[in-house]
């Protein structure tokens, strides 16, 4: 089947997640075997608006095959990432999409990048230049993104966090007894630490959709104490606690190993350990650039699917403005526009995540694993995200 050819813009929005470069590649390369023009916008919004023109090279560049090839195990973003939205240039950015007859947009990042093109959608009306497929391919370490369970980026994170808390876990073995608080990224959204915290066996997770006060910091401090008691040295495997980077604007990693060692009375130690960018990954996991090549090129192939169609008839298909997503084992396409669309029934805007967490169940697994507690099995066994 024939295509008509389409000049494909590619911007990456957001942090770095490990998987943004396979994925590029592969739309690149997918793109040039089509015979499509792949268009790489560098260093996102911002540098469109402001470095497009730059002599001698500006920030929109056609990309050539030999120019991605690298790309398929590179971590961060080769063409530029930032949180930089289009809302605060629109008629630039509108301005540049008509200079470089940009005829599709594949944007690439996070919860930024979600409401970038939420922008983009709404001001169709505004700026016809808006009015072409506009797809975004999820990746964010935090995974947040609505419209999807599962963001590029998310599993390097946990490989290298898990990396990171084994090792420091061996201190605590080796030293019998000792707690540490580890902080996690992740944003509003408790996923990381969650998954993490199951995968480490840790003791408590903190995550911003459960809360943390005093009276569960003093529970987990009165538990902590009386495991250390009751084991009589016995016990070498030493304890960790994850703590969301958002759990609490009081209770800090720093503050929460403080209240552990004061509590301790010597009989124990309390350590904090923050990991930092270092989440975020070095070369990308095989699972995400599998996931990445996969969903790249359903995504030029979803905007084939636009071809020929005038401005007019793109700006009224509410599918013209999609999110590319993996729900259970199917990768799906949700439209962001409409009154079921993803920006009204999926999105909590005020924090910046998705509404419906399929993974909250395993906050209950923590607890039970760890000894804490065995209600809440019931629960975790009835569903709540389990089977996912």
């Amino acid at each position: 089947m024939l295509f008509q050819h389409m000049r494909i813009a590619i911007i990456h929005v957001g942090a770095p997640a490990g998987g943004m470069n396979p994925a590029t590649r592969a739309a690149v390369t997918f793109c040039i075997t089509r015979g499509h023009t792949p268009i790489a916008v560098h260093n996102g919004f911002p540098g469109l608006c402001r470095h497009h023109a730059d002599k001698p090279l500006g920030s929109v560049r056609e990309i050539k095959w030999l120019d991605s090839d690298p790309w398929f195990n590179e971590g961060g973003s080769e063409i530029g990432t930032n949180r930089g939205l289009p809302s605060e240039n629109l008629f630039e950015t509108a301005k540049c999409f008509t200079k470089y007859n940009f005829e599709a947009l594949l944007v690439i990042g996070g919860f930024e990048a979600f409401t970038a093109v939420s922008q983009l959608r709404k001001a169709r009306y505004q700026y016809s230049a808006f009015r072409i497929p506009l797809v975004l391919l999820p990746a964010a370490i935090s995974n947040n993104v609505p419209g999807t369970d599962y963001s590029l980026g998310t599993d390097t994170c946990l490989n290298t966090l898990i990396y990171f808390c084994d090792t420091i876990r061996q201190y605590a073995s080796a030293s019998r007894r000792c707690v540490f608080v580890v902080e996690t990224q992740g944003g509003r959204c408790g996923y990381v630490a969650t998954v993490a915290g199951l995968a480490v066996g840790a003791s408590a997770v903190y995550i911003p959709e459960k809360g943390l006060d005093i009276e569960r910091l003093n529970s987990d401090i009165r538990w902590l104490r009386d495991g250390f008691a009751k084991d009589h040295g016995a016990n070498h495997a030493g304890k960790m606690i994850l703590r969301n980077e958002c759990a609490n604007k009081t209770y800090t990693t720093q503050v929460i190993a403080d209240m552990i060692q004061e509590e301790a009375h010597g009989r124990f130690e309390s350590h904090p350990a923050v990991p930092g960018y270092f989440q975020q990954g070095d070369k990308p996991s095989p699972i995400d650039r599998a996931r990445a090549l996969r969903m790249a090129i359903k995504c030029v192939q979803f905007i084939e699917g636009y071809a020929g169609k005038s401005a007019d008839v793109i700006a009224k298909d509410e599918m013209s403005a999609v999110v590319i997503g993996i729900k259970g084992s199917e990768i799906v396409f949700g439209a962001l526009g409409g009154e079921e669309g993803l920006e009204v029934q999926d999105t909590d805007w005020e924090n910046g995540k998705r509404k419906s967490e399929f993974w909250l169940g395993f906050k209950d697994l923590v607890d039970v694993l760890s000894g804490r507690r065995a209600e809440g099995m019931a629960g975790v066994a009835e569903g709540e995200g389990w089977s996912k």
